[in-house]
């Protein structure tokens, strides 16, 4: 078997490529996506019409997260984020519909 710095160099990833992994003393597989994702949590949530917070919760969510975020409406962004022990609050001008909102903490 080659060693890793043998090996031809992987080019236009997908994550779906699987690599070798240990958990809990034994080998076991994974995809490049699966490992990517133990970097974030990614929360979703709906900024309701009418409405200019919203407050995602989860026990990994620190003062020190670093949140960012995507809408499911181009041009809506938050006008502050605020990470605090537990949650993150987002807070956006009133929309007249229902927006998806998507953040990942890390």
């Amino acid at each position: 078997m080659p060693k890793i710095s043998q090996l031809t160099a992987a080019s236009s990833l997908t994550g779906s490529e699987e690599m070798p992994c240990v958990q809990s003393g034994s080998t076991k597989k994974a995809t490049a996506e699966d490992i990517a994702k133990t970097a974030y949590k990614e929360l979703t949530g709906t900024l309701t019409a009418g409405s200019t917070t919203l407050v995602l919760q989860d026990a990994a969510i620190t003062a020190g997260s670093w949140v960012d975020g995507a809408s499911s409406v181009y041009g809506v962004n938050p006008t502050n984020v605020v990470a605090s022990n537990g949650q993150v609050t987002l807070t956006f001008e009133a929309q007249q519909t229902n927006i998806d909102i998507k953040v990942r903490i890390s």
